[in-house]
């Protein structure tokens, strides 16, 4: 399985690259859509990792796809700036699972 990753910047694009995964920048979010689709319907796409920002963006799309498609993995991944949701795996828990830690 491969790995690819949706990112908004090039110093992500390019770490990503550096560790041998592939990467796309998108300039919006309809663009990040449709490339996620494509890559859902990719049977060699295992692991995607999408930066947070748009991960934010694009979470009505995402999360059921979390939940629900146990032959893909999605990955947030912060931005070079570091993770800004500091909340977000308990958050992502409580939505995931009903329970609050």
């Amino acid at each position: 399985m491969r790995s690819f990753c949706i990112c908004e910047n090039k110093e992500t694009r390019t770490a990503m690259r550096l560790g041998g995964v592939e990467s796309k920048i998108v300039r919006d979010d309809q663009e990040a859509r449709d490339l996620l689709q494509s890559l859902l319907a990719d049977e060699k796409i295992g692991l995607i990792l999408i930066s947070e920002n748009l991960h934010h963006r694009l979470r009505e799309i995402i999360m059921p796809i979390k939940l629900q498609k146990s032959e893909k993995l999605i990955i947030q991944i912060p931005e070079p700036e570091g993770l800004q949701d500091k909340e977000y795996i308990m958050n992502y828990i409580k939505n995931s699972i009903g329970i609050r830690l």
